[in-house]
């Protein structure tokens, strides 16, 4: 049975389980994905543990009802052809996520695709996946076939994460202006395995 050990691995004085012996190698692996994210223009990237991440079905209520993208774009309810409880069913099975800051969406789907790409084939971890709104089209083809699927991925609140609470004991704040308006600070996130 493999030792459990707590390493602070992230300088925000959060700390995440690493299990066994491999921990310093997990410890490194998990560096360089922050560095990458970093490198690529992110302006915060802090590694969490997805236990920290937080649901709220309000979120989901929100995106119903306070978004203009719901029917009208792949990768937005009610087009995502994974339920919740699917969706639910696979992030148990995900240990460490990596929340990632950029000043603008396009520039956050760019950079969580890329670090999904780069956890795969240099860190194996082989099931990363990203969450970001997706804009990479103005305008999406839904309801004709997705342009870039491969780019493609489901925001965190279509299932039903609720993004201020789960970034806000990182330091990290979703913020808005006196109109209602989402100050420029966007979130993605890729679940780690």
């Amino acid at each position: 049975m493999p030792l459990i050990s707590i390493r602070k691995i992230i300088s925000n004085n959060k700390f995440i389980k690493i299990e066994g012996n491999n921990g310093k190698i997990m410890k490194k692996k998990l560096q360089d994905i922050v560095k990458k994210a970093i490198e690529l223009g992110a302006t915060e990237a802090k590694i969490i543990d997805t236990d920290a991440i937080v649901f709220d079905s309000r979120s989901f209520l929100k995106c119903r009802f306070g978004c203009d993208r719901w029917g009208k774009y792949w990768t937005c309810p009610p087009n995502l052809d994974i339920s919740p409880e699917k969706f639910q069913e696979a992030f148990s099975q995900y240990t460490k996520a990596l929340i990632i800051q950029t000043p603008d969406p396009r520039k956050g789907q760019d950079i969580a695709i890329k670090v999904e790409k780069e956890a795969m084939f240099s860190h194996q971890f082989m099931h990363a996946f990203a969450m970001i709104l997706c804009v990479w089209c103005k305008e999406c083809s839904h309801p004709e076939p997705c342009r870039f699927p491969l780019m493609a991925r489901p925001s965190m609140d279509a299932y039903g994460i609720d993004i201020g609470k789960t970034v806000e004991p990182l330091g990290l704040k979703v913020e808005f202006d006196k109109k209602g308006e989402l100050l420029p600070c966007w979130y993605s996130m890729v679940l780690l395995d």
